[in-house]
C-alpha cells in the first residue's frame, strides 16, 4: 500500500502569488498622489486654522488694549502693540490693514467706508470715526506712543494733533470726536478690523487667501470728571 506524503506545490498557486506581488506596484503607483495630497491637505488646513486662531487673538488684544484705556492719550498706540506681538508667532501671514472704530452696539462700524477704505503710509482715517492703520505703520509704530501718537492740539481738550497717527478719532479729542468712557455716557463701543493675506505653504489652495476678523467691546466705564 502506497503511502501518502506531502503534496507537491501547486504551480497555478505560485503563479498567482507572484501576480499579486507584481500587481501591487501600480496599485500603490496610482494609490501615492491621492495620499500625499491628502496629507498636504491636512496640513495646509492645520496651518489656516492655527493662523486664524492667532489672528482672532491679536484682535481680542488688541480691542482689550484699547476698551480699557478708552479716553487714554495712548490706547492706539498700546492696542497696535498689543497686536503686533500677538502676531509676532505668526508665519506666511502679512497685514494688511487694522482698524480701529466706533462701533454700534451691534458691532457695526459708526461709518461703513472705515472696513473698505484702502490705508496708508502715512495713515488714513474717517473724521469722529475711525482711524486705518497700514502694515507700514505698525511695523514702525516707535518706541514710545509719543512718536507718532503723542502730538497735541492746542485747545483744553488735549486732542490730537493733524501729524498725529490717531488724529481722525482721537481717544482725547474734542467734544464730538471723542471716545467716551464716562459712566454717564454711556461709554463707546470700540471695534477692531483687521485684514491680512495668508499665503500658502503648499500650494494646494490659492497662492494667498485674505483673512479677515473683528472683535468689538465696550470702552470700560471711569467715574466722570468734573
Amino acid at each position: 500500500m502506497k503511502g501518502y506524503g506531502s503534496m507537491p506545490p501547486d504551480p497555478s498557486a505560485a503563479s498567482r502569488l507572484e501576480s499579486d506581488r507584481g500587481s501591487m506596484i501600480p496599485e500603490f503607483a496610482l494609490a501615492a498622489p491621492l495620499l500625499v495630497i491628502m496629507v498636504l491637505g491636512i496640513f495646509e488646513f492645520g496651518m489656516g486654522y492655527r493662523e486664524r486662531i492667532n489672528i482672532t487673538s491679536a484682535v481680542r488684544s488688541a480691542a482689550r488694549q484699547a476698551t480699557n484705556l478708552g479716553e487714554a492719550r495712548q490706547a492706539d498706540y498700546e492696542a497696535l502693540q498689543g497686536y503686533r506681538s500677538t502676531m509676532a508667532r505668526a508665519k506666511n501671514v502679512t497685514i494688511d490693514k487694522v482698524v480701529i472704530y466706533q462701533a454700534t452696539s451691534g458691532g457695526a462700524p459708526t461709518n461703513a467706508t472705515c472696513l473698505t477704505l484702502a490705508p496708508l503710509t502715512t495713515g488714513r482715517g474717517v473724521d469722529d470715526h475711525c482711524n486705518i492703520y497700514s502694515s507700514f505703520q505698525i511695523e514702525n509704530l516707535g518706541a514710545t506712543y509719543a512718536t507718532h501718537f503723542g502730538g497735541t492740539g492746542t485747545n483744553i481738550d488735549n486732542d490730537c494733533a493733524a501729524t498725529s497717527w490717531d488724529h481722525w478719532w482721537c481717544p482725547a479729542a474734542d467734544p464730538g470726536g471723542e471716545r467716551v468712557s464716562e459712566q454717564g455716557g454711556p461709554p463707546d463701543y470700540l471695534g477692531v478690523f483687521v485684514e491680512v493675506t495668508y499665503e500658502s505653504y503648499t500650494g494646494l489652495l490659492p497662492s494667498s487667501v485674505t483673512m479677515t476678523d473683528r472683535a468689538v467691546m465696550r470702552i470700560e466705564p471711569k467715574l466722570e470728571t468734573s
